[in-house]
């Protein structure tokens, strides 16, 4: 039988199981050390990824593309509703379990499809956890699993990701805590270049690179580079109102990699240079 979860590893101990009934399909890949672990999601079945002892590294893509990376650094659980084309690989550690389950869609009761439609790429739930390690202790034994386990343990497992599902929803609209956005707004006032390091940000959030994107709008309403833009082209403003500074003084003041740097970005949102814009509006005697 042909099988959507395979294991690359050199020289490990690798355990396979398959259990199946005409509804759910259920594989489960235990290995005895760390190994690199690539499944493939086939269409048009809803399915539930599950890794014990995940390390960093995972990548997923959906429809040839790739999927943001999840902003909860203890995910475990990975989601793809019916008709999702998707393919994922990570780096497990250890000695590791990872279990796929696959539904038939026409098995889900039609008002529940709702709210399972939608992927959810990297999330954990205790509970669901814990019903994964009672799947696993099942299929680790030589017996076949029932029929009626199998397809009730996979009713349970979706009903845990549909209760999930709306506080992950809530959650990724969300904006900054305080201190992120502080420490996000001090760091990119910090950085000059013109280029923003948004993955060295974003760690300093202690989230994502897309999470911290998407969380800095919520909290700012613009994204963080034309945040950035917005706040040095403001701060050159007031310099060049109120005083006869150099443009290569403001520059650095305000954070521009230098004059022509600031000319450049100025120009391009006010629709004048800072020499001329200077000339209409200085203040000062």
């Amino acid at each position: 039988m042909d099988t959507s979860i395979r294991a690359l590893s050199s020289g490990a101990s690798v355990t396979t199981r398959v259990a199946c009934t005409g509804n759910v399909r259920v594989e489960f890949l235990r290995c005895r050390s760390d190994a690199i672990v690539q499944w493939r999601i086939p269409r048009p079945e809803f399915a539930l990824m599950w890794v014990r002892n995940k390390a960093s590294g995972t990548r997923i893509m959906m429809g040839g593309k790739e999927a943001e990376r999840s902003e909860d650094e203890a995910a475990n659980c990975w989601f793809f509703p019916e008709g999702i084309d998707a393919e994922g690989e990570l780096k497990a550690k250890s000695a590791n379990d990872c279990v796929g389950v696959f539904v038939d869609p026409s098995f889900v009761p039609a008002m529940v499809k709702p709210v399972l439609a939608q992927p959810i790429i990297g999330f954990s739930n205790d509970e669901l956890g814990h019903a994964f390690q009672q799947l696993t202790n099942e299929l680790a034994t030589r017996e076949e699993p029932l029929p009626l386990f199998t397809e009730g343990w996979a009713m349970q497992a979706l009903a845990y990701v549909a209760r999930a599902t709306p506080r992950l929803q809530r959650r990724r609209a969300c904006g900054l805590a305080p201190w992120q956005l502080h420490r996000a707004k001090e760091a990119m006032r910090s950085d000059p270049s013109e280029h923003l390091q948004i993955a060295a940000i974003a760690k300093a959030c202690k989230l994502s690179s897309s999470h911290f994107t998407r969380a800095f709008k919520v909290s700012t309403g613009v994204p963080p580079h034309r945040w950035l833009v917005e706040m040095r082209v403001e701060s050159a403003r007031e310099l060049l109102a109120k005083s006869r500074v150099p443009l290569a003084e403001i520059a650095y003041t305000c954070g521009f990699a230098d004059q022509s740097h600031m000319s450049r970005v100025f120009g391009r949102v006010v629709g004048m240079s800072p020499g001329a814009w200077r000339r209409e509006h200085i203040v000062c005697s």
